[in-house]
């Protein structure tokens, strides 16, 4: 006969599903954030998921804590995964953006320091090879205006290098000899947008005079103005562009 057998007893223990659920949700989101954190900007859209994955899982570290503990080993590593989804674009960006402003800042230096090695070459160009002469400085006839000051001067370029743009300012003085007034002018200019015949570059050798019977007029100087008392001075050039 045989034995009769014993009924097995089978115990179940039922973990902390709250807590644990939580934890998945953490994890899965800290990751989400993570892979999308990283790139420099774009990633700062994964803040509020990388919080909201952290809060997940605080919360379920708390439930965890209050049942004993149970099921607390998926909050944490979701705690974790969130809390590093969270600096990583922070860091991307930050770091990102201090390279872009360091290469700004490096590339603006570098335009200062060509701009003020143009300055240089144009100021020698003209110390040493542009002479302005047979300046008048008088009141003459206009058709239109009447009796107004006027300018005449000429330009020679004894350099080597052909000129697109020559701008001239001619400062004009009262009878004690202070400066009162400025006119620029700007005798010798081309442009891409110039169609007339006249505009043309001064080449090295040549002249630029006003045209015959013409002058620059300075209709807006004050009448303090003691006739022939000027400075005049060459204060800007472009170069001929070489292709």
């Amino acid at each position: 006969m045989m034995p009769e057998q014993q009924p097995l007893e089978v115990v179940v223990t039922t973990k902390n599903t709250a807590s644990l659920t939580l934890g998945i949700i953490a994890t899965v989101v800290g990751v989400v954030a993570l892979l999308v954190g990283w790139v420099p900007f774009f990633g700062l859209i994964a803040l509020p998921g990388a919080v909201l994955g952290l809060l997940f899982a605080v919360t379920g570290i708390i439930i965890a804590l209050v049942r004993g503990m149970k099921g607390i080993g998926m909050p944490i590593i979701g705690g974790l995964i969130c809390g590093i989804a969270l600096a990583v674009p922070i860091v991307s960006t930050g770091g990102t953006s201090v390279a872009i402003q360091s290469v700004r800042e490096q590339v603006a230096e570098e335009l200062v320091r060509s701009e003020k090695e143009d300055e240089a070459v144009e100021s020698v160009y003209v110390s040493e090879y542009l002479k302005l002469y047979d300046v008048e400085a008088r009141y003459m006839e206009s058709v239109l205006h009447g009796r107004v000051p006027g300018i005449l001067f000429k330009i020679r370029n004894n350099g080597d290098k052909s000129l697109d743009r020559v701008e001239v300012t001619v400062y004009f003085k009262d009878a004690d000899g202070t400066i009162i007034a400025e006119e620029e002018y700007t005798p010798v200019f081309v442009s891409e947008y110039s169609f007339s015949r006249d505009d043309k570059p001064l080449k090295p050798g040549y002249i630029w005079q006003n045209e015959r019977g013409k002058f620059y007029s300075a209709k807006s100087i004050p009448t303090e103005w003691d006739e022939g008392s000027i400075d005049i001075r060459i204060t800007d050039l472009r170069f001929t562009e070489t292709e």
